[in-house]
C-alpha cells in the first residue's frame, strides 16, 4: 500500500500541468462584444465591437459614431450583411452612450443624425486602461474587403474583391459614368490586355483577359478616363487563384502563337531578299561576260 501511495505522489507533479491545460481548455472565451439595430451593448475599454445591419436598417457606406468610438464605423458589405467594427477608446467613461447613423450622402455633421443603437461602458480599474494602451498598439489593420452577393456584377465598390482563375476573361460593369462610352479603359498588372468600357445606356461594360502567368494574390485595377490629368485612379480588385489544372491557358496559345507568327515574315522576307540580291549578282556578271567578249571581238576584227 505504501509502495502505490509513493507513486501517486511521485506522478503527481507530471499529472498537474494535463489537469490545468484541461481545466484552461474547457473554459469558454470571451466573445468579442456585437451591436445591431436598436440594441445594447456592453463594452469594456479597448474592446472591438462589431456592428451588423441587415437590409432596410442601415445603406451600403452610412457611418456610425459614438462618443466612446476610437473612430468612426463605416458599413461595408458582407453578404447577406453590412458590417463595421469599431475599438472603445482607453479613456472611455462609464455610461449608456447613443450610436448615430448617418447616411453615405451627408455632408455636415448635423445633417440628418440618427439615433441608431447603445452601447453601455462598464467600468475598469487603472490597471486596465493602461493595458488597454498597449492593447490598441497591437491592433489589426482594418480589413477593407467585402464579400457581395454572387449574382451581382463586378465590381460593385473599390473593394468588392472577386476571385477569378489566371487565363480566363472576367467582365467589368459599371453603373454609375453613363454616356462615357469608349472614355474609360482598364490597366492591371493581372490583364493581358487593356479593356475599354463601353455601352450605350447607363450601364458600361469591358471584358479583360487574365495574364496565364499571373501569380496567384490581389491585384489592383486602375481607371483613366480620357483627358485626365494626374495618375490613374484605383478602380476595383481581384484575387487571381492559380490556372486550372490539366488545362491549357489561352493567353499561353496566343503568347505561343504570336512569335510565330512574327518570325514567319522575317524569314519569308530574309529569303526573298537572298533570292534577289543572288539574281541581281548574275545579271551583273553576264552583262559583264558579253560587254568583254564584244570588246574582245571589236579588237579581233581590227586586227584582222
Amino acid at each position: 500500500m505504501d509502495r502505490f501511495r509513493r507513486a501517486a505522489w511521485a506522478a503527481l507533479p507530471l499529472l498537474l500541468p494535463l489537469l490545468a491545460a484541461g481545466t484552461a481548455s474547457a473554459a469558454p472565451s470571451t466573445p468579442s462584444p456585437s451591436l445591431t439595430y436598436g440594441g445594447v451593448a456592453s463594452v469594456r475599454p479597448g474592446d472591438t465591437l462589431t456592428i451588423d445591419a441587415r437590409s432596410g436598417e442601415a445603406s451600403y457606406g452610412d457611418t456610425l459614431h459614438a462618443s466612446v468610438f476610437m473612430a468612426t464605423g463605416k458599413l461595408r458589405m458582407r453578404d447577406p450583411l453590412l458590417t463595421t467594427t469599431v475599438t472603445i477608446a482607453c479613456d472611455a467613461r462609464p455610461g449608456t452612450q447613443p450610436v448615430i447613423r448617418r447616411g453615405a450622402g451627408d455632408v455636415g455633421p448635423d445633417e440628418h443624425p440618427f439615433r441608431w443603437a447603445r452601447v453601455r461602458v462598464l467600468p475598469v480599474d487603472e490597471d486596465a486602461r493602461r493595458a488597454c494602451r498597449e492593447k490598441v498598439k497591437r491592433l489589426p489593420t482594418p480589413d477593407l474587403e467585402e464579400r457581395w452577393a454572387p449574382g451581382d456584377t463586378w465590381p460593385q465598390s473599390e473593394w468588392d474583391v472577386r476571385t477569378f482563375r489566371a487565363g480566363s476573361r472576367v467582365t467589368l460593369t459599371d453603373n454609375d459614368d453613363e454616356g462615357a462610352d469608349g472614355y474609360i479603359s482598364l490597366t492591371s498588372r493581372a490583364f493581358a490586355d487593356r479593356p475599354v468600357l463601353r455601352g450605350a445606356r447607363a450601364v458600361l461594360t469591358a471584358t479583360a483577359t487574365l495574364k496565364c502567368g499571373a501569380a496567384p494574390g490581389l491585384y489592383v485595377v486602375y481607371r483613366h478616363d480620357a483627358g485626365q490629368s494626374g495618375p490613374d485612379r484605383p478602380w476595383a480588385r481581384l484575387r487571381v487563384a492559380p490556372a486550372a489544372s490539366g488545362k491549357s491557358c489561352s493567353t499561353d496559345q496566343a503568347a505561343a502563337r504570336s512569335p510565330g507568327t512574327s518570325r514567319a515574315p522575317v524569314v519569308a522576307w530574309t529569303a526573298g531578299g537572298v533570292f534577289l540580291a543572288a539574281a541581281a549578282g548574275t545579271l551583273l556578271f553576264l552583262r559583264a561576260r558579253n560587254r568583254r567578249r564584244g570588246a574582245e571581238g571589236a579588237r579581233a576584227r581590227s586586227t584582222v
